[in-house]
């Protein structure tokens, strides 16, 4: 018997991921304005495609109970308004900075869908290799009760997805 020992090296090439698309989820929160701010900083390619997503909730409140219906209709349809005014002034604002650096962009606004899902549906439907989002940093007991935004994407986003949580500092 004889024992043949091999040696090999394996080189990796590494290279940035040139013409990917990014999803970037935005809320208009502050550790959203920062994941965006991240992305421009840190992780812009000239050859990007950028999807800004927004998964809208709209949480209206009608007051009193027992209010008249139709002040309540409006109270409910105002509210909805004034929530669209604000995604469509957000939208347009981080657009403006990703127009400013030719970045091509779209935006995509999910409506009546967990944020999480809404988020890993996304992802499929725009073929993102990236996605980039913000997280509110929850403590133990509170991300047990009321769930993870950003845990869920990166437990559910498919296996060729890089996943980037900026947190607030």
């Amino acid at each position: 018997r004889r024992s043949v020992s091999y040696s090999c090296t394996v080189f990796v090439k590494l290279t940035k991921m040139a013409g990917k698309t990014v999803l970037i989820s935005i809320d208009g929160s502050d550790s959203s304005n920062n994941a965006f701010k991240y992305y421009l900083d840190n992780l812009i390619r000239p050859d990007d495609k950028v999807v800004l997503m927004h998964s809208a909730e709209y949480n209206v409140s009608t007051g009193i109970p027992g209010m008249n219906s139709d002040a309540a209709v409006k109270q409910i349809v105002d509210g909805m308004k004034e929530e669209d005014m604000r995604i469509n002034t957000m939208t347009a604002d981080c657009g403006v900075q990703l127009r400013d650096r030719s970045i091509n962009f779209e935006t995509k606004l999910i409506k009546d869908q967990k944020p999480g899902e809404a988020i890993v549906a996304a992802i499929g439907e725009a073929n993102a290799s990236m996605v980039v989002m913000g997280s509110r940093g929850l403590g133990k007991l509170r991300r047990t009760l009321m769930g993870s935004v950003s845990e869920y994407v990166v437990h559910h986003a498919p296996p060729h997805v890089a996943v980037t949580i900026v947190r607030n500092s």
